[in-house]
């Protein structure tokens, strides 16, 4: 258990020792981690935590997204990609270690303006899709029509499409063909003749200003 003095409040930000209850390598160099804390009944969807690596040497904290959220068992999933030493510490973590964490960060994704029976539409790039699957999980529980198009390099990094499968229409797309479609998701985007009540997209640069050039400045 996570006593009162292992956390402090900062306005509606917390500072707290969370409990690593799961690790898997779910790609390679692609973990999923369970955690659970207090600070998980005030998660967002779309939100993101701050976590420091159990390293002296590392003095800046990573930022990791949220991917999943469990506010009545207060345990939240996210997901990361090792990129460098201090998420390499973080996937050697043992199941029962503890992580400082600051949270939760963010302004998330505003989903009051779905309702039930509406059609949203959800575009996530590589290592964005993760913090995407809490958006569709709770369009779907508003009784919202949820299509998600994926785009990942290649077909070992293709992530979270089974579970995003249970909430949503999935298109998977490639770069290079070895899974799903072939080519980046704006090429099955540009097909869809649908009138969306809303979009929620994730991913690189390039992509989030193709959603934005296709959706706000020449909305169809």
């Amino acid at each position: 258990m996570v006593s009162d003095s292992c956390k402090k409040r900062f306005g509606k930000i917390m500072l707290e020792q969370m409990e690593l209850l799961e690790q898997v390598e779910i790609a390679p160099q692609i973990f999923s981690m369970r955690l659970k804390g207090q600070m998980v009944s005030q998660m967002q969807v779309g939100q993101f935590l701050h976590i420091r690596v159990p390293d002296d040497s590392k003095l800046l904290r990573r930022p990791i997204s949220i991917s999943e959220i469990d506010r009545e068992q207060r345990i939240c999933r996210i997901i990361y990609r090792v990129e460098g030493g201090g998420t390499a510490i973080f996937s050697q973590l043992p199941v029962g270690s503890f992580l400082d964490v600051m949270g939760p960060q963010g302004n998330g994704f505003d989903l009051s303006p779905v309702r039930a029976g509406d059609h949203a539409l959800i575009i996530g790039g590589g290592i964005g899709v993760p913090p995407l699957l809490e958006v569709a999980k709770e369009l779907h529980a508003k009784g919202a029509q949820v299509t998600a198009v994926l785009g990942f390099s290649d077909k070992s990094a293709v992530i979270l499409e089974a579970e995003m499968k249970k909430y949503a229409e999935v298109i998977v797309t490639t770069d290079n063909g070895s899974y799903g479609r072939k080519g980046y998701v704006s090429s099955i985007v540009n097909e869809l003749s649908e009138d969306f009540t809303a979009v929620y997209a994730c991913g690189a640069p390039g992509m989030l200003r193709y959603v934005n050039e296709t959706f706000c400045s020449h909305p169809r």
